[in-house]
């Protein structure tokens, strides 16, 4: 799990103040990823029984430098997958995807995101959203991609810090989100409008979020991650509502939610931080037993089969496991050297991802490729994402009050300076035409007239220039138009590490918008490849500007840095 984005607004609620519960939600989310990945079950070592599967598994790729390999999706007669870091908070979130029929890895794209949410495809799309999107601005963030092009796009609904889980649903786009309360949206037009269709009840001094969404036949399944209240954790949407489907078991949340057969299965956290698996059939419930003993991952279904992984705090407990009912269960695979943490079926044949042996993601799966029985839609050739256009007398009015703000001392020592500057923006980032950007660029190099700003209710503090450009970046990058400078590009790297690994710093965002503005001139390639081998920056901010790299060049050379340097000698 990720700490929140923080995007605390202004004030305090009387008696309590927000910073407390950004407080509460930081010890919510490092609870639980203690639980998810120490929590060790008193489990005998099952039987494994190869020949159900027709070749045993192989490590495929390990392409990148983080922890995990999870997300596994299949899109466009190809495997796509994360590389991140799963458990705990960092500036980590890169997609590849894998093609069985050659054993091509690709890049794909790099999110400006701590890790990424459960993705989806819809009406031949692939959606991927921010699980903790990274500029803090208060509003739920996603990429879509039709598999060569890609968009960056915001919930303009709501208040939103995270974006666990995007689902489609009855012809509609639905998306998962977390903040003080967790909520559900829905997009009837592929993500061109929101809007906000449930928000959790939570009480002050409470926090909430909606962690994964499934279909069960007609309903719509919901995950809620409350601690703080008993009983079910499993909601069942009704109209414009989620109702608890009482005859799940009392928890602290559900993990790996997935429909098979007419029933969704789940692994229940358990009030005193064991775990067993149930189904529903969205009235009765019922365990079960058959995986028992297991720390179950993840599952993923066929209409024959209900695969799973399950894995300990060791890399010698990890299993692959099928069933043809959902009770009866039979080991497949014992993996030695490997902690599986997510199961895909892609083209007929399954795939397993998770942590290798030497601390890096890896996916394995099938070493022979088979043709796939599944037809493949046909995909968009465009992405048909309108965005919003403002008349021109409000964009006038919307940067007279940007100015005012900028010039007014009181932004910076209220307290919530990134809150005021997020809101301000946020029209303009919607409104995509090029005089605004024009006149948000000219504010990155502006005299302030202070030198720190106070952010989250004053509880943090950082240099008031980095703060207005992060978010200037952001509204820029959001808007489609505008040139990057690249005196802000380059910024030295000088900030300390901080547990929640969160940053005001302009480098990173200007790396991000500049690839977003499609920013390819020779002088911004260079100050990027420079940037690789800086000694101060770390790894994480080096896989800002690979990504960038790769969004402009469309090379693939991910973290291979001597590559990198090689390719930009020849040009």
């Amino acid at each position: 799990m990720h700490s929140d984005s923080m995007g605390f607004s202004q004030g305090f609620s009387q008696g309590f103040s927000k910073i407390k519960r950004y407080i509460l939600w930081l010890m919510l989310g490092l609870s639980l990823t203690v639980f998810s990945c120490q929590q060790t079950l008193s489990q005998a070592a099952p039987q494994v029984n190869v020949t159900l599967l027709s070749a045993p598994l192989m490590p495929l790729t390990q392409p990148g430098p983080w922890g995990e390999v999870s997300h596994l999706i299949s899109y466009d007669h190809r495997l796509w997958f994360a590389n991140s870091k799963v458990f705990g908070n960092h500036n980590s979130a890169d997609i590849y995807s894998y093609d069985p029929s050659d054993g091509e890895t690709r890049f794909e794209q790099h999110l400006f995101s701590q890790s990424t949410g459960d993705p989806t495809v819809a009406n031949g799309l692939l959606y991927w959203p921010f699980e903790d999107p990274r500029f803090s601005a208060d509003r739920g963030e996603y990429m879509v991609t039709n598999g060569d092009q890609w968009q960056w796009h915001i919930l303009p609904e709501g208040e939103v810090f995270h974006v666990h889980a995007m689902a489609h649903h009855r012809d509609a786009l639905w998306a998962s989100t977390g903040a003080w309360s967790g909520g559900v949206q829905r997009s009837t037009d592929g993500g061109k409008t929101w809007e906000l269709v449930y928000t959790h009840p939570t009480p002050e001094r409470r926090v909430s979020r909606v962690t994964s969404l499934v279909p069960l036949g007609d309903r719509l399944l919901a995950e809620i991650m409350a601690v703080h209240e008993s009983g079910s954790k499993v909601l069942r949407s009704q109209a414009n509502a989620f109702q608890p489907i009482e005859s799940w078991p009392n928890g602290k949340r559900v993990n790996a939610l997935t429909t098979f057969q007419d029933r969704a299965y789940g692994v229940n956290q358990n009030p005193d931080d064991s775990y067993s698996v149930w189904r529903t059939d969205g009235e009765r419930t019922e365990p079960v037993t058959g995986l028992d003993g297991h720390r179950i991952r993840d599952f993923t279904a066929t209409d024959s089969t209900l695969w799973a992984v399950s894995s300990g705090p060791s890399a010698q407990q990890g299993y692959l496991w099928c069933s043809n009912d959902g009770l009866d269960w039979a080991a497949v695979q014992h993996f030695t050297d490997m902690r599986p943490l997510a199961v895909a079926v892609h083209a007929d044949q399954v795939y397993v991802g998770g942590r290798g042996a030497n601390g890096h993601g890896v996916l394995w799966g099938p070493t022979t490729h088979q043709v796939s029985s599944i037809r493949q839609p046909e995909k968009p050739q465009t992405l048909p994402l309108p965005r919003q256009v403002l008349p021109p007398l409000d964009v006038q009015q919307q940067l007279s009050a940007l100015d005012a703000i900028l010039s007014s001392p009181e932004t910076y020592t209220a307290g919530n300076t990134q809150d005021v500057l997020a809101k301000t923006l946020m029209p303009m980032a919607l409104e995509h035409t090029p005089a605004v950007s024009k006149q948000l660029a000219a504010y990155l190099q502006q005299p302030l007239p202070a030198k720190s700003a106070q952010l989250f209710a004053g509880n943090a503090s950082a240099p008031a220039t980095y703060v207005v450009q992060w978010y200037l970046l952001w509204a820029m990058g959001l808007n489609g138009y505008g040139q990057v400078p690249l005196e802000v590009l380059q910024t030295p790297w000088t900030e300390p590490a901080n547990d929640r690994e969160k940053y005001w710093h302009p480098a990173p965002a200007a790396a991000w918008t500049a690839a977003q503005l499609g920013q390819d001139d020779r002088g911004t390639i260079g100050a990027i490849i420079e940037r690789l081998t800086t000694q101060t920056d770390p790894l994480w901010l080096v896989g800002d500007f690979v990504g960038a790299l790769h969004t402009l060049t469309g090379e693939q050379f991910g973290y291979d840095v001597a590559a990198w340097q090689q390719w930009w000698e020849t040009l």
